[in-house]
């Protein structure tokens, strides 16, 4: 099990979803997490849930609007002045578009309005640029790690440009300033989640009166019980944070289930998630149900050509 107990953390958009649980789980192996969202209730909601559940770290609340880099930055001077200047990791989460998203999937982008664009991508990217912030720290220690929560929008087509859009400047922004922090044993990489149970995906696959199209939702539900907990994402991150080598992963872009196979874990209900490179999985996706069930769930395509396969859908 990873041992935190000595690591300064920062996870942006922790008020729900990948966020919040990644601070869980960084708190459950000792961390002390700061943690960033606009509203400080739901914050509080977090660092109380963390006392409950009796963590041996401790997560720490600020109220920040990452749209703001003036307000960005001074969290990063809290840390700055509370820990000495110690930032082991950065979780670059926040995102502001998760519902408009879901229910703008059908359509077109040229009836999509320019205000949309920096609904998408005026948190995510710009807060995965945050990044900048944390290398100052980081890189006068010569020790660190930085994630950008992506997904594979950013390789293969999705009905909103925009997303895709964004999704790709974040994988990038994970792997052109590795190239730098290289030298300085810094660790820069971007991570993919797959189908995750968060609360707006939960709610969204039970309901049918809402766009966009049936089909789509089907196919959600379809893969809601191979799906990733909240804190999956997260317990990813913490092993990584624990990683020795973990300058080798540098600028790559990671899956969380390869990383699950690699450091040994299942998820928080004792399951593996069916990993998105995985046969089984595109059965699932198709809905060839009977096939899905004859699929070992280790036949799987190699790294390379998953990524290629996705770059030309």
């Amino acid at each position: 099990m990873p041992d935190l107990s000595d690591k300064v953390c920062l996870v942006t958009g922790v008020s729900r979803g990948v966020g919040r649980g990644t601070a869980l789980q960084l708190a459950s192996y000792g961390g002390t997490c700061y943690i960033t969202g606009r509203k400080l209730a739901t914050l509080e909601d977090v660092q109380r849930e963390a006392e409950e559940r009796e963590y041996e770290g401790t997560v720490i609340p600020i109220e920040c609007d990452h749209q703001t880099w003036g307000k960005t930055w001074r969290a990063f001077e809290q840390i700055l002045a509370e820990r000495n200047g110690q930032l082991d990791l950065l979780v670059n989460n926040a995102y502001a578009a998760v519902e408009y998203a879901i229910e703008n999937y059908s359509t077109d982008f040229w009836n999509q309005f320019m205000p949309d664009w920096e609904l998408m991508n005026g948190v995510d990217p710009r807060n995965h640029y945050n990044s900048v912030f944390a290398a100052r720290l980081m890189a006068p220690n010569r020790s660190g790690l930085i994630v950008d929560i992506s997904s594979d929008g950013g390789k293969m087509y999705f009905n909103i440009p925009a997303y895709g859009i964004g999704k790709a400047a974040v994988d990038r922004i994970a792997r052109n300033p590795s190239v730098d922090l290289k030298n300085f044993n810094v660790a820069f990489v971007s991570l993919w989640p797959g189908m995750v149970r968060t609360e707006d995906m939960t709610g969204f696959v039970g309901e049918d009166d809402k766009p966009p199209p049936n089909e789509i939702r089907a196919i959600c539900r379809r893969l809601m019980g191979c799906s990733e907990s909240i804190e999956f994402p997260g317990m990813c991150i913490a092993h990584m944070l624990a990683d020795e080598n973990i300058m080798k992963k540098s600028g790559q872009i990671l899956l969380t289930t390869d990383l699950a196979e690699e450091y040994k874990f299942k998820d928080i209900d004792g399951q593996s998630p069916l990993s998105e490179r995985s046969f089984k999985m595109l059965a699932e996706i198709r809905g060839w149900k009977r096939l899905a069930s004859f699929l070992p769930s280790w036949l799987k395509l190699p790294k390379f050509l998953y990524m290629m396969l996705m770059t030309s859908v």
